[in-house]
């Protein structure tokens, strides 16, 4: 049987499929029975499903982290799709296709790779310059890189991600520095290149993204230090100053101690490279919600508890895409827009 995919299924309708399990929940209802609420994803997008009947018998069947068949119908609550489940079973290992159920990014890894190459060689201290070199020139590094997420669930989260999210940072950071003359550039690029190195050891990403144990205990800043800390070794001559600052704009780009910042921005490249992360996360996070609420009624999408808002769908501005030829024009950046734009389009589209 094909798959059917969460971003074809419509309200009302009957459908089996195939899933991934992020989470599952067994919870009692106000008249005492209990019900399951599982969190399904594939390639294409996420979906709650809820199984109200034999719900701790259907719950034993199935962990998080599994593929599992499903047969149910879906329905609108409170404007967002869920699916009623009546049966669900766990899929042979040898059944799955990985590629069925982790989204990826986009836009292609060697288009990215090729961005990220080309704002390195801008980098005009050699010493930096170097650095940058010997760490994306390590091949396990640079696979890693290629693959991983941004995020597990918020920004990004899907194959390819990271790659993605760290361009774009680099990318605001220059431009940034074309309106702050007097911030480092050299050093700001770098911290951008390299701020989330240490997601590539951060995420487990098989059939769901997950943090790994070292990911969880130790943390994607921490483990981007290490990382530089380790290919500094061996570099003679290496500004101290620079390892220093490279190293703060690593440890404290979340901002605050209270989104993860191991310590606080303490310089002005620190600050540029905290809200220029900070936007591009942002951003993404709300593509992916309006994304998500295309398709239903209203002027608004759900409320979105993370923000603690509702958000204006309205009528999307973009540019209009004809040819090959009008996604070359324009300045680099713009021009990579329009190129994740088209492919964002295409994928939804295909």
């Amino acid at each position: 049987m094909a798959k059917v995919f969460i971003s074809d299924i419509q309200p009302g309708q009957e459908v089996e499929s195939t899933f991934v399990v992020e989470q599952k929940e067994l919870r009692t209802a106000r008249n005492g029975n209990a019900f399951l609420t599982l969190k399904l994803r594939d390639r294409t997008g996420r979906l709650t499903g809820r199984v109200w009947e034999r719900a701790e018998e259907l719950g034993r069947t199935v962990s998080a982290g599994t593929v599992v068949r499903i047969r149910g119908r879906s329905e609108t609550y409170r404007d967002e799709l869920q699916l009623s489940i009546v049966s669900m079973a766990p899929v042979p290992a040898e059944a799955i296709r990985p590629a069925d159920y982790l989204p990826v990014s986009p836009v292609a890894p060697e288009s990215l790779w090729k961005d990220l190459t080309d704002l390195m060689l801008q980098v005009e201290r050699r010493p930096l310059r170097e650095l940058l070199r010997r760490i994306f020139s390590d091949p396990e590094i640079a696979d890693r890189f290629k693959k991983a997420p941004a995020a597990k669930s918020v920004h990004h989260a899907y194959l390819g991600g990271l790659l993605e999210h760290t361009v774009a940072v680099a990318r605001l950071a220059d431009r940034i520095c074309g309106l702050y003359g007097e911030l480092d550039r050299d050093l700001l690029l770098a911290g951008a290149l390299l701020h989330d190195i240490g997601k590539i050891r951060e995420f487990t990403y098989d059939l769901v993204i997950d943090y790994s144990p070292v990911g969880r205990l130790v943390g994607h800043m921490v483990l981007g230090a290490e990382i530089l800390e380790g290919k500094l070794q061996g570099m003679r001559g290496f500004p101290e100053e620079d390892a220093m600052l490279l190293k703060h704009l690593i440890l404290s780009h979340h901002g605050q101690t209270e989104f993860g910042a191991v310590q606080p921005p303490m310089t002005r490249e620190a600050v540029a490279l905290h809200f220029a992360d900070d936007l591009d996360a942002k951003m993404s996070n709300l593509t992916r919600i309006l994304e998500e609420s295309e398709g239903t009624d209203g002027l608004w999408t759900a409320y979105q508890p993370l923000h603690n808002r509702f958000f204006f769908k309205g009528r999307a501005a973009r540019d209009e895409v004809t040819s090959t030829e009008n996604l070359e024009e324009g300045p680099p950046e713009i021009k990579q827009l329009r190129l994740w734009d088209a492919a964002r389009e295409k994928r939804r589209d295909g």
